[in-house]
């Protein structure tokens, strides 16, 4: 019998990402949305499409149903995180169970709090100074809890900030859309410190690497990307793939506080500027010695195709399900 491999968050980068990627493979795969027309618009043929809301225990089951791999990539606004994740992560959780299914984790690097030894490694302490690091804490742990009574399979994979085709983050969208109209971009905190990001193209595969590797599971794997990169350097490709004069500024947090008074997520976005203003490395050794073949794509060439990417696609809304 073939596997299903089902993907909630399916029109979100990740999602989007992870869902091609298994249909480009022949995978049988179920992409859980909740916008039908968008999904419409962005996901393969061969993926069957099903609308179905995670934070409902009953159609989060339906959604799993015959399911052999479970990817929650569901991410909603920074300020809805505490409203929402609890809930949708706990749904998901019981209905991988009820499917006797494996689940994937894509996680973030947030419950380290600042990073006290570089480069960083899986063992770093679960040292949270922010409302959403203490939050990604307690999911990850109720999630390994389940791993070791032996109900569900748990595979967290801990990425560093994504970009790349899809990726409309108010951090990455609005730098490579500057650079192609040459207008100012800007990069929060310090823009000379070392910062790791990871091309969705090559998240996604390790997502899926790890979904189909028994010894990945009740593990938590970084998966940091093509190596440190400052963000000048980074702002720097793109104005160079773009073809336009360099335009860039540093934002601090004086912007964030002011900006947070009228968007919410903008002051969210304050308890995690440590983030940008130290270095920010992980450690991959873990993740390459179980995959010695696996290789990241280059910065420069990651940077090139997003910029094409933006160059050909109509406006995209910022997609989180």
């Amino acid at each position: 019998m073939s596997e299903t491999h089902v993907v909630f968050g399916a029109t979100g980068a990740l999602g989007l990402t992870i869902v091609r990627l298994l249909a480009d493979q022949g995978k049988a795969v179920r992409a859980v949305v909740h916008d039908m027309e968008l999904a419409g618009e962005i996901l393969p043929a061969t993926a069957e499409v099903v609308a179905h809301d995670a934070a409902n225990t009953g159609e989060a089951r339906q959604a799993c149903m015959g399911a052999t791999v479970v990817y929650d990539c569901i991410n909603v606004r920074y300020s809805l995180w505490e409203k929402q994740l609890p809930g949708i992560t706990a749904n998901i959780l019981e209905a991988t169970k009820e499917a006797n299914a494996r689940l994937v984790f894509p996680s973030t690097v947030f419950g380290y709090g600042p990073i006290q030894k570089t480069p960083a490694t899986e063992d770093h302490p679960l040292a949270a100074t922010s409302k959403k690091g203490r939050l990604r804490n307690r999911l990850e742990q109720g999630l390994m809890d389940a791993h070791r009574a032996g109900t569900v399979p748990v595979a967290i994979a801990r990425f560093p900030d994504f970009y790349g085709p899809f990726v409309m983050s108010p951090l990455m969208a609005p730098i490579f859309e500057a650079a192609i109209s040459g207008r100012t971009a800007g990069w929060p905190g310090q823009m000379d410190v070392p910062h790791d990001l990871v091309f969705i193209e090559d998240a996604a595969r390790a997502c899926v690497l790890l979904a189909d590797t028994e010894r990945a599971y009740g593990q938590s794997w970084h998966v940091p990307g093509d190596g440190p990169i400052t963000g000048r350097q980074f702002m720097e490709m793109a104005y160079a793939a773009a073809g336009t004069r360099l335009n860039i500024k540093a934002l601090g947090r004086r912007l964030f506080r002011f900006a947070g008074l009228m968007i919410p997520d903008a002051g969210e976005m304050l308890e995690l500027l440590y983030l940008f203003e130290e270095p920010l490395v992980l450690s991959g050794s873990n993740f390459a010695a179980e995959f010695p073949e696996f290789r990241y794509t280059s910065h420069e060439e990651a940077i090139r195709r997003t910029v094409e990417w933006h160059k050909q696609s109509p406006a995209l809304p910022s997609p989180s399900t």
